[in-house]
């Protein structure tokens, strides 16, 4: 594949700056690198001991064996320092999230005259974006009910629509007293394993469906600490399975 502008990138540093926490769950970190497959996103890969960055594309994912496999670079000088240091640093875009992450190179193997790197799975994925973490669309069916206290203890019940450790879309009656930049004190909801969440939310945006009886809120969490949001990040890997079950 063709190589991108030049850029020099220290792939040593496995963690962006920019990233605050990263996707360590293995059951989600397929699912990531799944859809990068199966949307044949490019790859920018940086490699130790070359400046620049080369285009690539994940060509298959081994689940059993822990691995993926990516296809050939085009660029001979960058096929050869792959090889030869194994290290790389791979960025791209899946949906408007930038997903960043480091592994390196297993093996190698050729078809019909065609190399393809054999990688390890990257121990920690980051996403980057307007929210920080992927979106987990949640069915009607494995939607808990969602308890909602205001400030001034209103209760309103909702549904989630979709779930990440930066926020969520609920989905709650027409005619809620919840609207663009109001604070809900208490988001309280259960899991799928029965463990009870609750963290503070502030509605960002409110979506109207002409004709509907519920209207949608684009919230983010706020004030969450490491542990709330570890139990969220298990919440959207446990729906994800679910859903991938459910295909």
């Amino acid at each position: 594949m063709p190589r991108e502008e030049p850029a020099t990138v220290d792939t040593d540093r496995a963690r962006p700056g920019r990233h605050q926490d990263g996707v360590k769950i293995k059951a989600h970190k397929f699912l990531i690198l799944k859809a990068l497959q199966e949307n044949r996103c490019p790859l920018s890969l940086s490699i130790t001991g070359i400046d620049g960055a080369f285009v690539s594309i994940i060509l298959a994912i081994d689940a059993k064996n822990d691995c993926l496999e990516l296809d050939e670079l085009a660029d001979g000088d960058a096929h050869s320092a792959l090889l030869e240091n194994k290290n790389y640093r791979a960025s791209g875009w899946l949906k408007g999230v930038n997903i960043d992450f480091t592994a390196s190179i297993i093996d190698h193997q050729q078809i019909k005259g065609l190399t393809r790197y054999r990688s390890s799975l990257p121990d920690t994925i980051y996403q980057n974006q307007r929210r920080t973490g992927y979106r987990t669309p949640v069915s009607m069916m494995s939607s808990p009910e969602v308890h909602l206290i205001l400030g001034d203890n209103q209760i309103v019940t909702a549904q989630i629509s979709d779930i990440s450790t930066s926020g969520a879309l609920l989905t709650v009656a027409a005619g809620s007293p919840l609207g663009a930049g109001d604070k809900i004190a208490q988001c309280i909801f259960k899991t799928l394993s029965n463990k009870m969440i609750i963290v503070e939310a502030e509605v960002k945006r409110q979506i109207e469906t002409e004709h509907s009886s519920r209207t949608r809120l684009g919230c983010r969490f706020i004030n969450v600490d490491l542990s709330t949001a570890q139990d969220i990040q298990r919440y959207a890997a446990a729906v994800e399975r679910l859903n991938a079950r459910r295909r």
